[in-house]
């Protein structure tokens, strides 16, 4: 019999990755129910969808500001979890067949599925309280309490995340990680295990493109990025860096903000940029298709942060899969993986012409064999991986 599984999500699940390839990994082995703030359908499961809030980081007032400040200060945490946007989740899970298990994608999510584990097994929610009661696997996407780092929202909305790991992530029967630093933090910190779980794309069946610049002089190499850009990514180094590459190369950025006025400063500045074109964003299936044609992918991630100094970017794996040379920022967690699998290079330092000193340091010959590298192990680094170690995992949790 298949077990009955649904997926909370505090966004739309189908324009981020881990929980889209989630889906795609367990909809063979199970019925699943995606509950999701503005959710778009997923072929294999029934789909259920809440609002936005009407405000956000970017909209609400100083006033609301200070109140979920004071909310916070307080510990009184109920008004920032049990929103009114949110209070069909409850309703749509006992609306569903008795599920075995819960697969959070968003800790601020957690406490539904706690609520849900404890009406389901009489009122007990320990992890190993009733073998029987549901479980509740958790995606721990970074260091939730460090999100940001700034004191405001430290003093803030971080005292919420810090509750939600220290009241509700004990809870859990299993959690996935995105790396190991952060993994560890967690078990140091929290007390809380968990399962190192890539961001791996699907396995496309390409070729690494050629080197243009190598059998005509005249043509320039190309260079993506793409994703978010952010003031705390660091994201102006990519039109610095096109700057100082010069004519010799071709820049192309594929971008998304969550603050719209970043964006558009962004963009205005790339227009005087002669080497750099802005390219609309695709969808997810679309983007290592559509990146395949370039030579090298680019990681500007600054350590300003902890979650950044160990993140193991979405696009690293979408760059490997496009069968890229990959150039970086010397993040620790970079430097590692590249050690283990050879698909590219990191920087000597975070800034723009240490970025532009470790492209133009490679030949075309170079450049290619880091190609065939990421052509060599982007089978290893796809879902196929992904997928038989989410439902291994998923039979264990359910054994």
């Amino acid at each position: 019999m298949k077990p009955h599984i649904a997926i909370l999500a505090d966004f739309d699940t189908t324009k981020r990755p881990r929980p889209h390839r989630m889906i795609e990994s367990l909809k063979s082995m199970a019925h699943l129910y995606v509950i999701a703030r503005e959710t778009s359908p997923e072929s294999g499961a029934r789909c259920f969808s809440f609002p936005a809030p009407t405000h956000n980081a970017q909209t609400r007032t100083k006033e609301q500001n200070e109140k979920i400040r004071s909310l916070c200060e307080q510990g009184d945490f109920a008004p920032l979890i049990y929103t009114k946007e949110r209070e069909c989740i409850p309703t749509i899970l006992r609306s569903l067949p008795k599920l075995h298990l819960i697969i959070v994608e968003d800790i601020v999510l957690l406490p539904f599925a706690c609520d849900y584990k404890r009406e389901s097994s009489g009122g007990k929610c320990r992890k190993d309280e009733n073998h029987n009661s549901c479980k509740i696997l958790v995606d721990l996407r970074e260091f939730y309490p460090l999100e940001y780092e700034d004191p405001a929202w430290l003093s803030g909305l971080g005292k919420l995340f810090s509750h939600l790991c220290t009241h509700y992530l004990p809870q859990a029967d299993a959690c996935l990680c995105v790396s190991e630093p952060i993994a560890a933090r967690y078990e140091r910190e929290f007390g809380v295990k968990s399962t190192l779980y890539y961001s791996l794309p699907p396995f496309y069946n390409l070729s690494p493109s050629p080197i243009e610049s190598s059998t005509t002089p005249a043509s320039p190499l190309r260079l993506i990025y793409h994703g978010l850009i952010s003031a705390e990514r660091g994201s102006t180094n990519l039109l610095e860096l096109a700057r100082l590459l010069g004519s010799g190369y071709e820049l192309s950025c594929m971008v998304l903000s969550n603050n719209t006025d970043y964006l558009a400063h962004f963009i205005r500045q790339a227009e005087s940029i002669p080497n750099l074109t802005i390219l609309p964003p695709v969808c997810l299936e679309e983007i290592v298709p559509r990146c395949n044609e370039f030579d090298i992918g680019v990681i500007s991630l600054q350590d300003s942060s902890f979650n950044n100094k160990n993140a193991m970017p979405n696009k690293l794996f979408e760059y490997i899969q496009s069968r890229l040379c990959v150039i970086s920022t010397p993040l620790d967690s970079l430097r590692t993986f590249f050690a283990r699998y050879p698909v590219g290079r990191v920087a000597q330092g975070y800034g723009a012409p240490e970025l532009a000193r470790a492209i133009t340091s490679l030949s075309c010959e170079e450049i290619l064999e880091y190609k065939r590298a990421s052509h060599t192990c982007a089978r290893e680094l796809s879902l196929e991986t992904n997928a038989q170690k989410a439902r291994d995992l998923v039979r264990a949790l359910l054994d």
